[in-house]
This record gives structure tokens, sequence and C-alpha cells, in this order.
């Protein structure tokens, strides 16, 4: 039995909905067990909040292999959280979806680093996947997107290997659907690093009308952040990612998504086309 969190989300919900096209027995732990009902799955649902840590124990039940994955804005609880019911539970595998900015301490790296600390060290069977910036946050531009033709973002010329969401959900059913995984850690990225102009480009082309990027200084982005009422220290880690990518400092690239799946990594063109329908106005 594999119970997956983060079950309704882009990568936990991919990955749900591939190991059940494989055929394997698996559990989504979730808030609200109508989200699931409705996409038709035939799953079981065991209801919980990773940040009540009385609740996910009884989702452990019978459970071999686990998928972490932590969306609130206290991810070091959640991962610890789920990573000690694991532990009492005798599970064989835990996989951890983590930040390619852990070790730069920078984008929700900082906030994975004690969840990876504490699995390492826990006597679990262990993998950690480490995607880089997803291009699903392209959402954050939708209103002025929508509204002027226009995306504010302090990155300059920089450029990154921005992941689609869907390769890491892939690579996650990857790794609990084979062995050879144990003590990994996967960095994950797009299969090209690409600046905002290049996404302004993809857009465009998506939405058969011009988008363009408009680069701000750092100050003004903070502020925007502050005023939409993004926290602090997310604000913080978000701005010294994009200072290192306008500075040229997170154009790696990896072939570890091809690697793992057999094909290529799915392009920000992709994600765009895909995704066109949601900056209509």
């Amino acid at each position: 039995m594999i119970l997956v969190t983060g079950a309704t989300g882009k990568v936990g919900g991919q990955a749900l909905r591939r190991l059940v096209e494989k055929g394997l027995d698996v559990r989504a732990f979730v808030r609200d067990p109508a989200k699931i009902e409705v996409l038709g799955l035939g799953v079981e649902a065991a209801q919980g909040d990773l940040d009540k840590p009385e609740t996910i124990p009884p989702a452990m039940a019978g459970v071999d292999k686990v998928l972490v994955v932590a969306g609130g804005w206290d991810i070091p609880a959640e991962d610890a959280n789920v990573i000690a019911a694991a532990e009492a539970a005798g599970v064989a595998q835990v996989v951890l979806l983590s930040s390619l900015g852990v070790e730069a301490g920078v984008a929700s790296g900082p906030f994975h680093a004690p969840g990876e600390e504490k699995l390492r060290s826990s006597g679990l069977g262990w993998t950690i996947l480490r995607p880089g910036f997803y291009m699903a946050n392209a959402m954050m531009w939708r209103d002025t997107i929508v509204g002027q033709g226009v995306f504010y973002e302090p990155t300059g010329t920089g450029r990154h290997a921005l992941v689609h969401p869907a390769d890491v959900g892939d690579v996650a059913t990857a790794v609990l659907a084979s062995d050879g995984h144990a003590g990994r850690t996967y960095e994950l990225t797009g299969p090209e690093a690409i600046s905002s102009a290049d996404c302004a480009a993809a857009l465009s082309a998506a939405l058969g009308r011009e988008i363009r990027h408009v680069d701000v200084p750092d100050e003004a982005f903070r502020g925007g952040l502050a005023q939409a009422g993004v926290p602090a220290p997310v604000a913080e880690n978000l701005a010294r990612y994009y200072a290192m990518v306008k500075a040229g400092e997170f154009e790696m690239v990896t072939t570890t998504v091809a690697d793992l799946l057999g094909r290529p990594a799915r392009t920000f063109q992709d994600w765009a086309t895909e995704n066109a329908g949601a900056f209509a106005a």
C-alpha cells in the first residue's frame, strides 16, 4: 500500500493518478475526502491534516511506502509529522518532495532542509526529490497578464530551468513503483534554462497575443509580495532566489527527469499551451 499526501495538489495528484494507472494499491491522505471521490479513481481516502500529527498514524495502517508532499506554510513541521508517523508504523520507504533550493538556501529550500535531515537520520528507507522552480508558479502572473499583457519579475536576463510539476509527479511514481532508489537524492529540472523573456514568448505563442516581461527592482518586488500578504520568510527566500537567477547562478540543467522516465522533460511551451485557458480575460 502506498500513501500519497498532498493528493489533490499538482505533484501529489499526478502521482496518485499514475500509481492508479499502474494498478498499485494507493491511499490518498486529504483534508476533504470528497475531493478524491469526485476524481473517480476508486482509491481509498484517509482524512487528516499534516498540521495535526494525531490524524496521521491511522492513515499509515498497512502502508509500505509514503510520498510526502508538504503544502502548508509550516513545511518543516508537516515533514516531521509524516516522517515520525512513518517511523512508528515501520514503513519501508519514504519519498520526500523537497526543493532544489536546499543547498543554496533560497526559494522553498530552507523550509525543506529540516525534513531532509530528519529523514536521513530516521533509519527509514528514503529517497529525496529536489525539483527546481515550478512552471506552475507562472500562475502568480495571471492578473497582470490578463489585465495588462505583462508580468513583473526581478530576473533581468537571467535563466533557470523551470520544471513541469507533472514531471515531478511522474518521477515520484517511477520511484515508488520500482526498486533501486533507496538513499538517492534526485535533482529535477526542465530540459533547458530559460529567461523570463523566453517565458513571455512561450505565453505569447500559447495565448495568441503579445505578453511581455518587465524587469523590476528587488525592492519593488519585495514590496509587492508584502502587499499580497506573503509571509516575510517566504518573500525573503523567493527574492534571494530571483537575485541568484538574475546573476546567472541558477542555470543548472539536469537530465534526471528524462533518465528516470525514458522520455524528454516537458518544456515551458508545453506548460503554457496546456494552461492557456487560465490566462483568458
